[in-house]
């Protein structure tokens, strides 16, 4: 899942979801995730977080508890990916109020 799935099956139709969202071409899309795939360690994060949670659900969380389990973690991965995809390379200038 993590190797095949989510590099070519998950992952690029979000970036095409968000490009169709806010009307942008779906070519400048596809190039968004290959820079955050190349630059931004876009996979590196995935799998740094959906292998060890995937291990933890399968060894130890309960079955009842398991899809409560994913749901939190798919929670924060979410934050994550909106995190990634929105970082365009500026760096965040923060003003003071006087």
């Amino acid at each position: 899942d993590g190797f095949i799935n989510a590099p070519l099956i998950w992952l690029p139709p979000a970036y095409i979801a968000k490009a169709l969202i806010y009307n942008q071409p779906k070519r400048e899309a596809l190039q968004k995730y290959v820079t955050d795939v190349k630059e931004n360690g876009l996979l590196k994060k995935y799998w740094s977080l959906w292998l060890p949670a995937s291990l933890t659900n399968f060894l130890f969380v309960p079955a009842h508890f398991r899809v409560a389990f994913v749901a939190g973690v798919s929670f924060f991965w979410m934050i994550m990916l909106s995190i990634v995809a929105n970082n365009n390379g500026e760096e965040e200038v923060v003003v003071e109020g006087a």
